[in-house]
Formats: C-alpha cells, structure tokens, sequence
C-alpha cells in the first residue's frame, strides 16, 4: 500500500492487491512490441488510456472497450497491477489498473477526447515525468503503479 496527496490536494492510496467491491474506473499501461502505448489527451497531454465503466460493465470489458476507443489497440491479456482510491471533495472514486499486451492497433476515425496512439520506447518510469505528459502522470502514486506493471512484465518474460 502506498498513500500520498496528489498536486490537487487529494488522499490517494494504492493497493497492490484487488480490493473488494466494484472500481468505478479503470486505467490501462499498455505494451507494444515497438513500446509502452499512450493516448494523446486533447488537453492533459501524454497518458495511459482509461475512463469510467459503463452500466453493468466489467472493468476488464471497461478495460478493452477504452483501450480500443483511445488508441485503437486490441489486446486479449490483461494484468491486475493496483486498485488505487481518490479521496476528494468532489468525487470519491476507485481506479483499477492493469498492464495489456497489444495485438495491434487499428486506425480509428475517431478517438474521442484524446488525439490517438504514441508509442515510445524505453524506461517507462523516465519518461512519464517529463512535461508532455499529463499532471497525473507525474505524481508519487503513478511512479509506484508504473514499478509494479515493469515488474509485471519483467516477471512475464
């Protein structure tokens, strides 16, 4: 377990091990052959694709569904990586998070709020803090979470 505020001032907590009840959202650190897979966030920047569930939607279809719609990828093996809980004043929400590996990627027409696919390649917990990428995507908590999915995958291979 990991606890921290984040840059709003909010309570989060990392579990590495799946909490009961059901996340509301999820969040998805995608591998390629080529790299780690990103979304390009219209206003956020750089981050890993996810988004809230839809009625009577499991996270691991919520999962599939925002990978395909945010990048266009398709992956049939997904890793449980963290719950991680958002205390604020406006919304308290759990987050489920797991690693994919892409099959392939289909060209979308349309992306949603984000610009599509990127692709980058090497160290993943590098890489996110610089300032393309979206402010959550730098904080302490996804620090810890992008450590937990390397050693996933380092474990995988």
């Amino acid at each position: 377990m990991f606890i921290y505020n984040d840059i709003l001032g909010n309570r989060v907590t990392v579990y590495f091990e799946a909490q009961e009840g059901h996340p509301d959202d999820v969040l998805i650190i995608p591998k390629t052959k080529d790299g780690w897979l990103f979304t390009d966030h219209k206003i956020r920047g750089l981050e890993f694709p996810g988004g809230k569930g839809e009625h009577g939607e499991t996270n691991l279809d919520a999962a599939k569904r925002e990978l395909l719609e945010e990048t266009g990828a398709i992956s049939d093996e997904f890793h449980f990586v963290a719950d991680y809980l958002v205390e604020s004043k406006e919304r308290t929400f759990t987050k489920r998070v797991y690693t994919a590996k892409v099959l392939s990627i289909k060209t979308q027409v349309d992306y949603l709020e984000t610009k599509g696919p990127v692709i980058l390649q090497g160290d993943l917990g590098k890489f996110i803090l610089q300032p393309a990428f979206s402010f959550f995507m730098r904080d302490a908590g996804m620090s810890e979470i992008v450590k937990q999915a390397e050693r996933i995958w380092d474990s995988k291979n």
